[in-house]
């Protein structure tokens, strides 16, 4: 014989319909992004890194001063054996937005070509060009491009393999797909440009495989040792060391990290939703619930029952949005990426994480929390049901309230101590929504005040590294040392340290270091929770010998992740000469310095390249994460300010008997909850600081490399403020009209 309370359940769905509506379609909306998210990266990655051998990557890239003769280039290649690939290139200026443009002609054998859209350029004036510096730049395919006063038409869009991310410079900080990009022409093209912009560059592949990073820097270390004995060489970059080449890779584990927090957040939000509304069906339903329980239906019958349309729905949810994620929301999450890297086509790959994330952990949280929810509430008498008494306290008389107080006044705060449980439940789910809502908008003026700051703590005007000593008659220059090493794996992520050896009263550091101990910058201070007198150990990134320094304190310096020592400290930790320099601080250009012995030059304007990408990078998370969260606050303050109408239905009944309008009562109900509302807003914003400091420290700054300082700006809380109240503006019309339907009836029923 069938379950007769199965019977019931559409009914109870219906009845419930827009409860259930609401947080369906937010279910949807949370599995489709996150699905769509995680299912993007997952392919995007796969394509990345497969297109290491589909794509044929170098092993790394050298330039020349002169082309190298044919008879040295097959010496080079047998003594080290590898194969040279000629790769020249000719960087000309693009005349419309004076951009650098680094012309490559096409590839058939090392760091092919991937055509994302229109044709490979066939005649001597066309030219195809980098998709991402070409949509930020809006160029489109047929459009006509100025390059070094000569017009060329744009054939198609590609990906260079060895430019996934657009650095024009290995050692600059930070990519610039704005002002810089590649393109490629073809052979007979490249002849009638200009030669003196021309680069003789050549990539080369090793014959047999390194197994590792390591493995790779001995090979490469050994061949540039030998490559310099027969050529001049003006660059050398391997791939282990490529920035062009890895940065993408690496920068897609932290977008990750920070969606799966956001993930992880909002799931609990739910959770949290869900709990709520399952509270007030067994209060709503108290005298059907103790009807069936004193016609024999056992409590594990019931639980059943009430546990059928919240898990059955989360299910339908997780599904749909499943669908949605692997449909609809990929792309456009791949869209993400593709606005930053030049990455090659991907295709759609299943993801068990994404399914995990988005199907298992709703569903298991959907069914334990109305499980321990309701078998704690179904703990009651059958009796206590019928007499609808659902808790185990006795109830209490309502305390007097003065009397001077105005009638309306006193009666909103009855309103208020009648609901003190749903307000607090009101409270935490503004507290979480505020905590999304802040999330998504404090990165924004995050970013422009770190910009601020590094531009005043930057050490120098100018700060150059060199790739041998050389000296220059600039008086105020002043010589370093730089090192780099690497973070050792463990709750954080290895990050990548510059280790500087300062000369005693430098004009440039000020700080007294003491001998034999480091000063370390604040970023790695306040990062990985460094204390004066702590030991900490970093490691060569590509041997096995680890350096221990003892922490004097820290300098101010938000660039980088820093340790500053004295340079005689410098001198015995990395075995180098006592007069041993790699750089110097400038407040001057040193025009004095052959080009061929600069590595780089860093200024305050590369410096903040930093901030300025991650603010291209991160913005379109940020918008989406700001719509989400005010959907977030709707829907919170829509489910609870709900309940509380439900649970004063025969309250609301009275009054409308008593005389009161339907506008009387709205200002006795909904403006009451607005007061909460308001006040709930403004004693979240000190929790929301140290929930979101916790984050930063507890979380993210273990999920991501670098460094980015904890600060949110006043404006934000002001914005979240506004649009809490904005979101509680838009409930209010819902719930005045659902006050205008409750019947007068109502007063007479479920009388006590």
């Amino acid at each position: 014989m069938k379950n007769p309370l199965r019977k019931r359940l559409p009914r109870e769905l219906k009845e419930d319909f827009g409860k259930y509506l609401v947080i369906f379609l937010f279910m949807v909306l949370l599995i489709s992004l996150v699905s769509g998210f995680l299912v993007a990266d997952n392919s995007i990655m796969d394509a990345y890194q497969k297109g290491f051998d589909q794509y044929n990557v170098e092993y790394g890239n050298l330039s020349t001063k002169n082309a190298i003769a044919s008879k040295d280039r097959k010496a080079i290649e047998k003594e080290n054996k590898l194969i040279l690939y000629e790769q020249n290139y000719y960087e000309l200026k693009e005349s419309k937005k004076n951009a650098t443009i680094r012309i490559y002609g096409m590839r058939k054998k090392v760091n092919t070509l991937c055509l994302m859209s229109g044709t490979y350029p066939k005649k001597d004036n066309e030219i195809a060009l980098d998709r991402v510096y070409a949509k930020n730049n809006n160029y489109k395919n047929n459009d006509t491009i100025r390059i070094a006063g000569k017009n060329y038409t744009i054939t198609g869009m590609v990906a260079l393999p060895d430019y996934s991310c657009l650095f024009s410079d290995n050692a600059d900080m930070m990519f610039d797909s704005v002002n810089f990009g590649v393109a490629v022409m073809t052979e007979k093209a490249l002849t009638q440009l200009d030669q003196n912009k021309l680069t003789y560059n050549y990539a080369w592949y090793y014959q047999k495989e390194p197994k590792d990073d390591a493995a790779q820097k001995k090979m490469s270390d050994r061949f540039l040792e030998k490559l310099t004995k027969k050529v001049i060489v003006t660059s050398y970059v391997p791939r282990y060391a490529n920035k062009a080449i890895n940065f993408t890779g690496d920068d897609m584990g932290g977008d990750k990290a920070m969606f799966i927090l956001f993930d992880y957040i909002v799931i609990v939000i739910l959770a949290f939703v869900f709990a709520i509304t399952t509270s007030n069906t067994i209060a709503k339903e108290a005298g059907v619930i103790g009807t069936l329980r004193a016609s024999g239906y056992t409590k594990g019958e019931l639980l059943r029952h009430y546990m059928v349309n919240p898990v059955l729905v989360t299910l339908i949810a997780a599904v749909i949005g499943n669908i949605l994620g692997y449909t609809a929301l990929v792309d456009m999450m791949a869209g993400m990426y593709y606005n930053s890297y030049s990455l090659p086509t991907y295709h759609t790959l299943w993801n068990a994480e994404a399914f995990i994330d988005t199907t298992v952990i709703p569903v298991i949280l959907m069914f334990l929390i109305n499980f321990m929810v309701l078998s704690s509430k179904l703990k009651i008498s059958p009796l206590q049901f019928l007499q609808r008494e659902i808790t185990k306290k006795p109830r209490k008389k309502a305390f007097r309230l003065n009397t001077k107080i105005p009638f309306m006044h006193r009666f909103r705060l009855r309103v208020v101590f009648q609901n003190v449980s749903n307000y607090i439940t009101l409270f935490i789910g503004i507290f979480f929504a505020a905590v999304i809502v802040i999330f998504s908008l404090m990165f924004g003026p995050l970013l422009d005040d770190y910009s601020t700051m590094v531009g005043k703590s930057v050490i120098a005007k100018y700060q150059y590294a060199l790739k041998a000593p050389v000296t220059t008659k600039v008086k105020d220059a002043e010589k370093y040392c730089a090192e780099s090493l690497k973070t050792l794996p463990g709750k954080y992520m290895e990050d990548e340290i510059t280790i500087y050896g300062v000369q005693k009263n430098s004009n440039y550091i000020k700080a007294d270091i003491p001998a034999g101990e480091v000063l370390v910058s604040n970023g790695y201070w306040e990062k990985f929770g460094v204390k004066t007198g702590d030991k900490i150990t970093l490691k060569d990134p590509y041997s096995k010998k680890k350096y221990t320094f003892k922490v004097a304190g820290y300098y101010t310096y938000d660039a980088v992740l820093a340790v500053f020592m004295n340079t005689d400290d410098f001198c015995d930790t990395f075995d180098k000469e006592k007069d041993y320099y790699n750089g110097y601080f400038s407040k001057k250009k040193l025009k004095d310095i052959p080009k061929e012995y600069v590595a780089s030059v860093i200024t305050v304007k590369d410096l903040r390249k930093v901030s300025t990408q991650l603010k291209v990078s991160m913005g379109n998370y940020m918008e989406l994460l700001q719509y989400f969260g005010v959907i977030m606050f709707i829907l919170l303050m829509y489910l609870l300010s709900k309940q509380i109408i439900e649970k004063n239905s025969n309250s609301i009944a009275l009054t409308k008997i008593l005389g009161y309008t339907n506008g009387e009562i709205g200002g006795l109900y909904i403006i009451t909850t607005f007061i909460v509302v308001a006040l709930s807003l403004l004693l979240t914003i000190p929790l929301v600081d140290q929930i979101m400091k916790w984050m930063f420290t507890g979380y993210l700054y273990t999920q991501m490399t670098g460094y980015i300082p904890y600060i949110v700006s006043d404006s934000c809380y002001v914005k979240m403020l506004i649009m809490g109240i904005f979101s509680y503006l838009v409930v209010c019309l819902i719930q005045i009209i659902k006050i205008q339907k409750i019947p007068k009836s109502d007063a007479l029923k479920n009388l006590e």
